[in-house]
């Protein structure tokens, strides 16, 4: 399975593997909220205006961890600091794919704008939704942290959905997700 990351990689050139930070190690006290919000679209904004700095967006990335257990709000942590922030919808975007194989026996490789490349499978699962009419998916990241997916490659996935009996299905990596909008 590695080899279809590999492959996503090549096609999008320079776009690297994002790492992340081990926050979910990390114990920090609770210092507030910051007003850091990242829109639907992708954007980040500190105090109302776009961060334009890459560099510092893909820091802040980094450091993301989101307490579905507790109150579901994303926090932006280090060893240290736990800092509230606002999403808007999900914190990362899906912006491209490669899918190898067919069928149930499919590989289906997802790129994120900040969090890298993703297998979709066991350990990183998709969801369905529908708001305002939309049919949406959402790919999990890690530390509760989702990948919405954008709409044209939402559309491009349903290609790959098979029917069985009644049910829609996705399958990557032998693993089946139920279209359950």
């Amino acid at each position: 399975m590695s080899d279809i990351l590999s492959q996503l990689a090549q096609k999008l050139g320079d776009q690297a593997q994002t790492g992340h930070a081990p926050v979910d190690q990390w114990s920090p006290q609770y210092c507030g909220e910051l007003d850091i919000e990242i829109k639907a679209n992708g954007d980040w904004y500190y105090m109302g205006s776009p961060i334009k700095r890459q560099k510092l967006v893909k820091l802040f990335a980094s450091v993301l961890w989101r307490d579905s257990e507790a109150d579901g709000a994303t926090y932006l942590v280090t060893p240290v600091e736990k800092i509230k922030i606002k999403v808007e919808d999900a914190a990362f975007l899906a912006t491209d794919m490669l899918v190898q194989g067919s069928g149930t026996s499919q590989n289906i490789a997802i790129q994120t704008n900040l969090a890298g490349q993703l297998m979709l499978g066991a350990e990183h699962g998709i969801r369905f939704d529908t708001r305002n009419d939309q049919f949406m998916a959402y790919i999990m990241v890690r530390f509760g942290l989702e990948a919405k997916l954008t709409r044209s490659l939402t559309i491009e996935l349903v290609e790959y959905l098979i029917k069985k009996g009644e049910q829609y299905l996705l399958i990557s990596g032998g693993v089946e997700f139920k279209v359950e909008p």
